[in-house]
């Protein structure tokens, strides 16, 4: 809050500044509190691509929603092309749409910088969606020629200048040194074999076969030429992640960051043309690929990547284990096309980061350490992380999203959480620890929390992230915070092995002659003198000359007294009594629902963002207790008691287990 007065307020004096470091040094803030939060919507498009807007428009629009930065995330390439074996590069059918590519890169760069360079208030940063690779099955005559993986994309922010964007190793781009070497053996040997062929026309051998041969030559040099934008070719079949990790690993080398996007998105096929398109959810390519930045932990809908022990976690534990260089952001993505077209909201997800400082440098540093979180929200009211971080009690560091803490004690986690806008909403946190969720609370806002893990073993490293949510249009999703543990002294001590080897030798040490004691004879006491302590109360001479020492018996046993026995409980009586105790009023026939399909969940709220209770099976039956107003598919979530503890269960996985039988009230 201190910085973001001294960045916001230009009058803010230099003798104030230096008074509130003063205070900064002597009363140290919590870790978060020394960063500004930046609101932030990210995976923007404009009509540079397939938006409606253009990039001052959408400038203009997210200065007015108060919205500090937009990072644009506009298609880099746009085609799709089919051609013919074995001349497919040559005779070829390409579908292109707008695109930064086609457009223009430098275009595209210089016109996010000058907007923002005038607006004032919120940063554009350049940003840009690929599909790094699909390929082809089935035919044309067949009706049923499919591209796979056309909708499986990745986010590439950070990029500087516009030939970075035109070496992008994407299908049907542009012309590339960058993938000859593999190529160049085979160009070389039908280079050779077009220049023999031409030979022989030239000199006038056979030009009945030779013409034909070397027209064959010619275009097999050319659609095999090694000048390519990508190594991969769309039609040898699925090529699994190899072209995405060639795209994440060229991001790398320009220092820009790279992130999975809409991983779980179901397409499933759709036609596009006289061709369908087919992308499936591929949340396992989190494992599959490494040395990425992120991925998009929020959007539109709940993503069960997010939850306790799914591919996020799995891939901090394999960075814990030390399997992987650098661990895994989430982000939020608000994937942004038009205005309320499919349900688009400019500002529906944020990513909220934290930086020093408000620019475009700041803001990229935070994206690639991690320090932020991502929000999904229903209305202007949107959760609000306000602290995050684990502490170490005993030497009192602090480490917030995205950092380690080196800690030597059972970390504390402490957390603040609020509504921007207040009013009563009812949250659920879950903590989750390697992968396992540690903790978890419903509570109303605002809310703090200070919970001690002394349930750590401390024996390796570990990590901590949060998840809030209201309902699965209103969630938040952290990024994690590890934590490393060290020993203290005292731990030390303890583990330290009693030593068996021979010392080395000590000076000569004297041990004063002690007298033998005396045996103890009737000494009168007088009272010891004892030194003034300030604010002690003193007690009077006299009164403790007066103290006698008392005299010492032997104690002499007394029989112990013993009560009567009362007569004993009938044992009917004990029955009857437990019985009425465990007795429970009848379930009524009239509201019970069976179960009508297998592994249906209860859980502990009314969606599928909620942790599950139990899983039940084609037959069970549970009691029903209400109907809430939460809709799913034109079907209410339903409170209903199972073992006597009531859950949520979906209506359109039960029915009424007896329609036609009547109870008596």
């Amino acid at each position: 809050m201190i910085l973001f007065c001294l960045s916001k307020n230009s009058k803010f004096s230099i003798w104030n500044a230096f008074f509130v470091f003063g205070l900064c040094i002597g009363f140290p803030f919590p870790s978060s509190a020394l960063y500004l939060q930046l609101d932030t919507i990210a995976d923007v498009k404009t009509n540079f691509s397939d938006g409606c807007a253009s990039i001052k428009d959408i400038g203009n629009q997210s200065e007015r929603l108060g919205i500090d930065a937009v990072i644009f995330g506009d298609y880099a390439r746009n085609s799709i092309e089919f051609g013919v074996k074995p001349f497919e590069g040559i005779f070829k059918n390409t579908t292109e749409g707008p695109s930064v590519l086609e457009r223009g890169a430098s275009g595209f760069i210089s016109e996010i910088n000058d907007n923002d360079r005038q607006i004032k208030k919120t940063l554009l940063i350049p940003g840009v969606e690929t599909a790094p690779f699909y390929y082809w099955s089935g035919s044309n005559f067949d009706k049923n020629l499919t591209a796979h993986n056309w909708d499986k994309h990745l986010l590439i922010v950070g990029m500087r200048n516009a030939s970075e964007y035109e070496q992008l190793p994407l299908p049907n781009s542009n012309l590339s040194l960058n993938y000859t070497e593999p190529l160049l053996n085979q160009f070389i040997l039908l280079g050779f074999l077009c220049m023999m062929s031409m030979g022989a026309v030239y000199k006038g051998y056979a030009r009945v076969i030779t013409v034909p041969m070397m027209v064959l030559f010619i275009l097999l040099t050319i659609n095999n030429h090694p000048f390519r934008s990508t190594p991969f070719n769309a039609y040898n079949g699925d090529q699994g992640v190899k072209p995405y990790q060639n795209l994440i690993d060229y991001a790398n080398s320009k220092g820009a960051l790279v992130f999975w996007n809409h991983m779980e998105d179901s397409s499933g096929i759709r036609q596009y043309g006289s061709a369908n398109l087919s992308t499936f959810p591929y949340p396992n390519d989190l494992l599959k690929t490494k040395n990425y930045t992120g991925f998009q932990v929020v959007g539109d809908n709940p993503i069960q990547q997010a939850e306790a022990g799914q591919q996020w976690d799995k891939v901090l534990m394999e960075y814990l284990r030390g399997q992987r260089d650098q661990p895994v952001w989430g982000y939020g993505s608000n994937d942004y096309l038009c205005e309320d077209r499919n349900g688009d909201k400019l500002g529906s997800v944020r990513t909220i980061f934290l930086v020093r400082e408000k620019n475009r440098d700041t803001l990229l540093d935070a994206m690639r350490k991690g320090r932020m979180y991502a929000v999904r929200q229903a209305d202007d009211n949107r959760l609000s992380l306000d602290e995050f971080i684990v502490e170490d009690q005993k030497t009192g560091k602090q480490a917030t999203l995205g950092e380690e803490l080196n800690a030597t004690d059972f970390p504390a986690v402490k957390i603040k959480l609020r509504s921007v806008k207040g009013g009563n909403k009812t949250a659920q946190i879950q903590i989750i620890r390697n992968g396992v969720l540690a903790k978890q609370e419903t509570v109303s806002l605002p809310y703090e929390l200070t919970w001690r893990d002394v349930n750590n073993s401390k024996e390796e490293k570990a990590y901590y992230r949060v998840k809030a949510s209201v309902n699965s249009m209103d969630h938040l999703v952290s990024n994690p915070i590890f934590v490393k543990f060290s020993d203290s002294s005292d731990e030390m001590l303890a583990s330290l092995p009693v030593s068996t080897e021979q010392l080395a030798p000590s000076p000569d040490i004297r041990i004063p002659d002690i007298p033998k004691p005396s045996p103890p004879q009737n000494i009168p006491i007088e009272p010891p003198a004892m030194q003034e302590i300030s604010g002690a109360k003193t007690i009077d001479k006299t009164e403790v000359s007066s103290i006698t020492m008392p005299e010492i018996s032997v104690p002499i046993p007394k029989q112990p007294v013993v009560n009567p026995p009362e007569p004993p409980i009938p044992a009917a009586q004990i029955m009857a009594k437990n019985s009425s105790e465990m007795e429970r009023s009848p379930v009524n026939a009239e509201k019970l629902l069976k179960v009508v399909v297998d592994g249906v969940a209860l859980r502990k709220g009314p969606g599928t963002v909620f942790p599950k209770i139990t899983n039940l099976n084609k037959g069970a039956e549970i009691e029903f207790v209400r109907r809430t107003n939460i809709e799913f598919n034109n079907k209410n979530w339903l409170v209903v008691k199972r073992g006597g503890r009531a859950a949520y269960i979906w209506e359109g996985v039960g029915q009424w287990a007896h329609p036609s039988k009547k109870v008596k009230k």
